[in-house]
């Protein structure tokens, strides 16, 4: 956390005193001291000052990212730090790209990172996801790492074997060469659960069958097109360039004993150029348009500028115009951003009491109260909404003896503890829960209102393997990842 302007001012000023505490007593054990050494004495102490005072500057941005706990949106580099937080939902690095550092007051979680991957393909494992403290103070709780379990699939791949191959097909012509085929399955045995065969299910073989075959003409491939007398055209051709290409009757020739076809079609083909593209056009811009108004009433906002590429605009794959389109400059209004208040965690509630009345153990309605505090607020911003002190029926049931109790059903599995490393493990309990009499739940006739017991009754309940008041029921967490 930086420095205010006031407490560099105190430090400043404490450091020239004890400078001038340390020269006055140099001064008077060495009178004789010439005045350059004074000089230099005088020096030294404006060169401290000068450092003291200056100002932190930073990259200023004017949010942070929920997900990431990042810095987002720049406003702009070279601004002082304490202009900067004036608004302190804003958020500043001390170097380009470094870390980020919130002006929020008040520790704040980032959202939770979408679930991991599970960390194995088949049978159990665990996903992960993260959360990060960003801010200047604390975030309330500590965890920053949760896992839970997880199952892609209930069975793992198991790979197939190969039938034997099959007979080789006959040869797939009647004179020259030709090809003959044989194939095999995957069933010795087959796959499981996605499995599969490694390796071709058909391999084929050259066959030749000893006789000679025609030879009928064909042609080559086409040569190639000649160069058009120009590279492009322009929007309104008045003359369309002409190519051409040619071919040869010898791929192959055709034969003469036994005789075969000549080639079809002719050996030279023309084609107009008319496909060429139109000539580019480069983008040129246009000017900057007025300077906005400042983005914000308070702390530091920006100003926009923005201009067009369209003097001309690029044409038939010309060029873009080079640079930025739009510009936002820093404007610092000197103006404190209000800072709304915040709620601290409610006290413990009271005992639960009736002025006059011993309401222990009794069908008697009591009043208990329980209050907070709104912290943080400044610069005229908004106070805490709702009440300091929030207050509700009750019945006092402290130290009552209500007999035998009854075992509450299985919590859901708990999350994977640790989150990461050996040992994780998870759970769900059963608790003894009492018996609360049958009193009315709900008082009040136009508004009804509900009514809680408070206080810690005695009970217990029929023992369930082994235990009393909580049952237990753990499992391992499998194929968790090691901590970094």
């Amino acid at each position: 956390m930086s420095a205010t302007k006031g407490q560099l001012w105190f430090l400043v000023m404490l450091l020239v005193w004890s400078t001038f505490t340390i020269a006055s007593q140099s001064l008077r054990q060495f009178p004789n001291s010439n005045m350059n050494n004074r000089i230099l004495l005088l020096i030294t102490i404006l060169c401290l000052l000068t450092t003291a005072t200056e100002a932190v500057k930073v990259s200023c941005f004017s949010g942070v990212d929920s997900q990431t706990g990042r810095c987002v949106d720049l406003i702009g580099p070279g601004i002082e730090q304490e202009d900067c937080c004036l608004n302190i939902n804003y958020c500043f690095q001390l170097e380009e790209g470094g870390i980020s550092h919130s002006c929020s007051p008040i520790g704040q979680w980032t959202e939770w990172t979408k679930w991991s991957a599970c960390t194995v393909s088949c049978k159990e494992g665990v996903q992960q996801r993260r959360r990060t403290c960003y801010g200047k103070g604390r975030c309330t709780g500590h965890e920053s790492l949760q896992a839970r379990p997880c199952i892609e699939r209930k069975c793992c791949v198991v790979d197939g074997g190969w039938s034997l191959w099959s007979d080789w097909t006959h040869c797939s012509v009647t004179c020259a060469i030709g090809q003959k085929k044989r194939t095999r399955s995957c069933s010795n045995p087959p796959p499981l659960c996605g499995g599969r065969c490694y390796g071709l299910d058909s391999e084929v073989e050259r066959c030749d069958t000893k006789r000679i075959c025609p030879t009928h003409g064909s042609w080559s491939p086409w040569g190639h097109w000649t160069s058009c007398s120009q590279t492009c055209q322009n929007e309104r051709p008045k003359l369309v360039p002409v190519r051409r290409r040619t071919r040869l009757c010898n791929n192959p020739a055709p034969s003469v004993h036994p005789p075969g076809d000549p080639c079809p079609g002719s050996n030279t083909e023309t084609n107009p150029c008319d496909f060429l593209p139109f000539c580019p056009i480069a983008g040129h811009w246009g000017a900057w348009t007025e300077v906005s108004q400042c983005s914000t009433t308070c702390g530091i906002g920006k100003v926009r500028q923005e201009r067009r590429c369209d003097q001309p605009a690029p044409k038939h794959g010309g060029a873009d115009c080079p640079g930025i389109s739009v510009k936002n400059v820093p404007c610092n209004t000197k103006v404190h951003c209000p800072v709304d208040g915040f709620w601290n965690a409610w006290s413990r509630w009271t005992d639960c009491v009736r002025l006059d009345w011993n309401i222990s153990c009794r069908q008697y309605v009591g009043q208990q109260k329980r209050t907070r505090t709104c912290l943080g607020r400044k610069y005229d911003g908004k106070a805490c909404p709702g009440q300091i002190v929030d207050v509700r029926s009750c019945y006092n049931n402290d130290n009552c003896w209500y007999g035998k109790g009854i075992w509450s059903d299985w919590t859901s599995w708990s999350l994977c503890h640790p989150p990461c490393g050996a040992g994780s493990i998870r759970k769900r309990t059963r608790t003894c829960e009492p018996i609360f009499p049958d009193y009315p739940k709900e008082r009040g006739v136009q508004k009804k209102v509900q009514i809680f017991f408070w206080g810690y009754p005695i009970f217990d309940c029929d023992e369930l393997h082994g235990e009393q008041m909580e049952l237990s029921e753990k499992l391992p967490c499998h194929n968790v990842p090691a901590c970094k």
